[in-house]
Order: C-alpha cells, then structure tokens, then sequence
C-alpha cells in the first residue's frame, strides 16, 4: 500500500465511531424483512474517505449466505443509517454519505489457507 492510500489516524478512528454506530443502529431499529435477519451482519471494517464525506462499510452476513440479498437491502434503506448517524451528534461539521460492500477478506483468507494446505505446498515448505 503505498503512502498516499493509507489511512490517517484521524479517518481510521472516525471510521471505528461509525462501524459501532452501524452495529448499534442494526441491533435497535426495527427493520421489516422476513427474508433476511439483519441481526446476523458483521460491519467488518468502515473506510473513510479523506474529507470524512463518504464511509465504505464493509460487510458479511453470518454464514456468509444471501450477500446480495443483505447488499440490496442495505443500500436500499441507506436513510435509515443515515438518520441514525446524524441523530448521534457526531462532532463533525456533516453527516458522511454511506455506502455498503460485501467484505471478500474472510474468502481471501479461506483461499490461501486451502492453498497453504495443499500437499504440494506443505512439501515445498517443509524441505526448507
């Protein structure tokens, strides 16, 4: 990653204040979806843009099912985090848009595991 792309301190711990406001809003509000239970989210990581105008939420239903399904409904019912986020005081001059992701990290993971676990690498690694 180079310099210019990383985080300041600053946006990382702006971004930590919205991923728990995202948590709480997701346990408190009533949401009215049968399909899907909003309960089983993780908000993984939140990226914030260099103005702290836009936060990327990244995130995995439990279990990893119906992604698309979650993805849709969350960024169709943005106003509601959006209202939420603004009702928390936030010291800052605006309420940031929101934007929700799927976070690939956890099947990444799972990939270079299996590849680490193959028998031809585990043969490569141990003849060190």
């Amino acid at each position: 990653m180079s310099f210019n792309q990383m985080s300041s301190q600053r946006q990382i711990r702006f971004g930590e204040v919205i991923r728990s406001l995202m948590s709480e809003c997701l346990i408190r509000s009533d949401f009215y979806e049968n399909e899907i239970n909003l309960n089983s989210i993780t908000i993984s990581y939140v990226k914030m843009s260099k103005d702290l105008k836009i936060a990327n939420i990244y995130f995995m239903p439990l279990g990893g099912g119906k992604k698309d399904k979650f993805l849709d409904y969350l960024n169709n019912n943005k106003h509601i985090f959006q209202k939420y986020i603004s009702s928390a005081k936030l010291k800052s001059k605006f309420t940031p848009k929101i934007n929700f992701y799927i976070d690939d990290s956890f099947d990444e993971a799972e990939k270079i595991e299996n590849l680490l676990l193959n028998e031809k690498v585990l043969r490569d690694l141990n003849n060190d």
